[in-house]
């Protein structure tokens, strides 16, 4: 959960709100904003779904200086992950996470 408290930009500087289940963000990105301007969005806190990551991406056309913006950042739960198999680990929920 990201929740902004200040929000000043330029309208040509951006911030995108995005959700993806890809850590990596190389598919499956959906936007859940696009913010710029001068005051905080109407919709300040956003929340990513079960099983899915959330990011900022801030993109500036490099004119125009302005505070920018401030944000606290939560997490609800932390999977634990547990060791299983040599060489594999699942999180708590027996989903694969990561191999050595």
């Amino acid at each position: 959960t990201v929740t902004f408290t200040s929000f000043s930009t330029d309208y040509d500087d951006i911030v995108y709100v995005e959700e993806s289940g890809d850590a990596s963000f190389s598919s499956g990105v959906t936007v859940l904003a696009t913010l710029s301007g001068y005051d905080l969005p109407y919709v300040r806190t956003y929340t990513a779904g079960e099983g899915q990551h959330l990011r900022l991406r801030f993109t500036s056309d490099g004119f125009d200086s302005f505070s920018g913006f401030e944000a606290s950042w939560s997490v609800s739960s932390v999977l634990v992950c547990v060791a299983c198999d040599a060489g594999t680990y699942k999180d708590a929920l027996g989903r694969e996470a990561c191999a050595p």
